[in-house]
């Protein structure tokens, strides 16, 4: 009897270890939460408790908001550029009520309009990437965000004058563990934003303008775009007439919109 039990357990054991279940965690799950698990903690500004304090993660991962300093600034940043019939218009608006921001550009139009790229920086704006071909992260493997990101930064680095990006902005904010990689490798600090306009989901600037405005505060990353390239029709437009009332509003309460640069400095 005894003996019978031990030949039934030992072909229970080679049932279980045979089984596919093990291989497929192994194998898919495993990979895909680790794949996932960075875009879980970048939520981490969003939660209730922690949204009114949390400026980044530990370890340079992302940031949210500049650092605690106590200056009166603000960092106005704009996505999907360069894009020939808005990113100059958006620059102006700034110029002139004189603030400078910073531009999150996608690599291939970079390509298509390097003369747009070199003019905001000798205007005294910023230049980061926003990836090479604005694919969303959680849907493609880490090799290949990683060749993105360094297609991206060459697309940047061919402007001449020993130029570097210093920060990137992952593509619809969403981030994977090869976002992590990549940014690593490029030598990139990833920024994320602590207010948005969601000008794309809108059909009228004013709801875009009152969601910011009520949430400028000393250090904040607001994001914007400026361009319809990867947005709907009218993107661009809403953007930049909600910046009428935003660069007021930050005159009003004694705010400025400075690069990230000049944000982040210690």
């Amino acid at each position: 009897m005894k003996a019978g039990r031990s030949a039934r357990s030992a072909v229970e054991r080679a049932v279980l270890q045979s089984f596919p279940g093990r291989r497929i965690v192994r194998s898919a799950v495993l990979p895909a939460a680790a794949h996932l698990l960075p875009s879980v903690l970048v939520l981490g500004q969003w939660w209730p408790s922690t949204a009114p304090e949390l400026r980044a993660l530990p370890g340079g991962v992302c940031r949210w908001r500049g650092p605690n300093t106590g200056r009166p600034e603000v960092a106005l940043t704009f996505d999907d550029g360069p894009d020939p019939d808005s990113t100059l218009e958006v620059a102006s608006r700034l110029e002139g009520a004189r603030m400078r921001g910073t531009f999150f550009t996608v690599g291939e139009s970079v390509g298509a309009h390097p003369e747009i790229v070199r003019e905001l920086r000798g205007r005294g704006h910023e230049v980061g990437t926003h990836g090479y071909r604005h694919r969303h992260h959680l849907l493609q493997r880490s090799g290949d965000t990683v060749a993105d990101l360094g297609q991206a930064v060459a697309a940047l680095e061919r402007l001449g004058q020993g130029f570097h990006p210093r920060y990137f902005r992952p593509p619809y904010g969403q981030v994977s563990t090869g976002s992590i990689i990549a940014c690593q490798r490029a030598g990139l600090e990833m920024i994320l934003w602590s207010v948005w306009g969601r000008e794309w989901a809108e059909t009228r600037s004013g709801p875009v303008a009152e969601r910011i405005t009520r949430k400028l505060r000393p250090g904040a990353i607001v994001l914007l775009h400026d361009s319809d390239a990867t947005s709907p029709a009218g993107t661009a437009a809403r953007a930049i007439e909600a910046l009428e009332v935003i660069l007021a509003r930050l005159e009003a309460e004694g705010l400025r919109s400075v690069t990230l640069s000049s944000l982040l400095k210690r």
